[in-house]
């Protein structure tokens, strides 16, 4: 319902008296727009578009501006960086919190994508770290997770999971992960899922203690998708375990469901119906599936159950919307 409408219904039940209809919707019509959100955009996209700028910037010209020199450079651009931010940060405290400049964070996200270039950089031309490539990954990740929580920035901490998570996929198998991700071996599925059940557990106990109780979103959002997908690694790879990832897979799909009907997020609630359609699947097929079926049959079934899923989806945001 418009706002003129609105306007409209009131002046008919006789809540507005003669004239406030006018002044309210010339109000409504002269108000100043905010472009809050979307300069914060841009200043982010800005942020990306200038890392990989000098990402591009250092692989097409190292041999011409020389590597101390861009090694300096990007040293002195990320010490900047983290110095603005620094000397702008908020105040510490458990609960959710502001930066006193509007800059930053952005300067904070900044410097954490100049400290990576920098890195990788390092690495690659001087081998700093040997053939110990997990330290490559674990580093940023012993460094970005206590800046997020000191600077309460949710951009940050998804870069230091990330980077976790990288960090035990390499330390699993190097050389695999660094050019795929493999969730043909065993050990790497296992060891994703342990580490999502950690993440999963810590960011359910800091909720509870209410220590930044709005990291929950970022740490289950990563390692909900991480559990998930190994799971279904699992189901599709290691046919002698497959009926336990399909019970893992179940009760996953079942605890974001709730979770996210208790916190009515309807990110959780989707990460939980597709990824359990996605098993369901399978397992049909699999298991199910009459073996004389024609092509047009599959077709109906994608269809009909998409429908179905697609439906079941539409049916909760009115619930989320209205509580």
């Amino acid at each position: 319902m418009s706002p003129a409408d609105v306007l409209n219904e009131l002046e008919k039940q006789g809540i507005l008296l003669n004239g406030q209809q006018d002044k309210i919707s010339d109000f409504e019509q002269k108000r100043p727009f905010s472009l809050h959100w979307e300069l914060r955009s841009l200043l982010y996209v800005g942020i990306l578009l200038l890392s990989s700028g000098l990402g591009l910037l250092v692989y097409d010209n190292f041999d011409q501006i020389g590597h101390s020199a861009l090694l300096t450079a990007m040293a002195i651009a990320c010490a900047a960086c983290f110095l603005f931010a620094w000397r702008f940060r908020p105040e510490w405290t458990v609960n959710q919190t502001k930066n006193r400049s509007p800059y930053g964070d952005y300067s904070l996200l900044l410097a954490c994508l100049l400290f990576l270039t920098l890195e990788g950089y390092a690495q690659y031309q001087y081998t700093i770290f040997g053939t110990r490539y997990g330290l490559v990954t674990l580093l940023p990740a012993l460094l970005f997770l206590p800046l997020a929580y000191r600077f309460d920035h949710r951009g940050v901490l998804s870069m230091a999971l990330a980077a976790l998570v990288s960090w035990v996929g390499v330390t699993v198998r190097p050389l695999e992960l660094y050019f795929k991700t493999n969730f043909f071996d065993r050990e790497t599925v296992f060891s994703a899922i342990a580490l999502a059940l950690v993440l999963i557990g810590v960011s359910f106990g800091l909720e509870r203690q209410r220590i930044k109780p709005h990291f929950a979103y970022t740490y289950l959002t990563i390692a909900g998708n991480l559990l998930l997908i190994a799971l279904l690694g699992g189901l599709f790879n290691f046919e002698e375990l497959r009926l336990w990832f399909a019970l893992g897979l179940a009760v996953a799909c079942i605890i974001l469901d709730q979770y996210a009907r208790r916190t009515k997020s309807f990110v959780f609630l989707l990460m939980s119906a597709v990824y359990g359609y996605i098993g369901v699947t399978y397992l049909f097929f699999h298991y199910i599936s009459p073996q004389n079926w024609s092509d047009g049959l599959y077709y109906w079934y994608f269809i009909l159950t998409g429908i179905a899923l697609v439906a079941y989806l539409m049916s909760q945001i009115p619930k989320r919307s209205n509580a």
